[in-house]
């Protein structure tokens, strides 16, 4: 047996499925004080899923406590659509639901899971072409990890975050940018 994440790097983020961006965001600068908060709307990605293709659509947003990039993710898909997501909006699940580390070859940083028994993999695009993937332990199923394929504009957007919560002065807390705009 080949321990779970071993060898996958440091995690670099850490994901809450939430009911509501905006009721989450507040209620994290509220009682945690963490800001400012980069929330991304409309999100589509290019999504390959359980045989299937697909385009996702999702509201994220983030925060940094740190190094650790706090990430908030709205599905904004139908509650029948099957995604990664589906299964805990259904039950009405919140909260922690997945962990994340850069890829720097995103190919071989899956592969690597798979063979720690991470077989269940969602594969999304975004608009650039930068990929991301969700692997799903079948030993443990409320486990997923998530591979941020790693590009200079990803490091840069977690620099110019860990730069701004550092010095954030509480003003301005919420950053909001329309997916299509960007």
């Amino acid at each position: 047996m080949i321990p779970i994440g071993n060898g996958l790097g440091s995690v670099v983020q850490v994901a809450y499925l939430v009911e509501d961006i905006d009721v989450a965001m507040e209620h994290w600068l509220r009682n945690a004080g963490l800001g400012p908060w980069t929330c991304f709307r409309n999100i589509e990605l290019d999504t390959h899923f359980d045989g299937r293709d697909f385009t996702m659509r999702i509201h994220e947003a983030l925060a940094y406590m740190g190094e650790l990039q706090i990430q908030l993710v709205q599905s904004l898909d139908p509650p029948e659509t099957v995604t990664p997501y589906q299964p805990w909006v259904a039950a009405g699940r919140w909260g922690v639901h997945h962990m994340a580390f850069f890829a720097e070859d995103f190919d071989a940083a899956i592969d690597q899971a798979k063979r720690q028994g991470f077989e269940r993999t969602c594969v999304m695009r975004d608009k650039g072409g930068y990929r991301y993937a969700y692997c799903q332990s079948t030993a443990m199923p409320d486990v997923w990890i998530e591979f941020l394929e790693s590009y200079p504009g990803l490091h840069t957007i977690f620099e110019d975050g860990i730069a701004a919560a550092a010095d954030w002065d509480g003003s301005d807390p919420i950053r909001n940018f329309e997916y299509a705009d960007l």
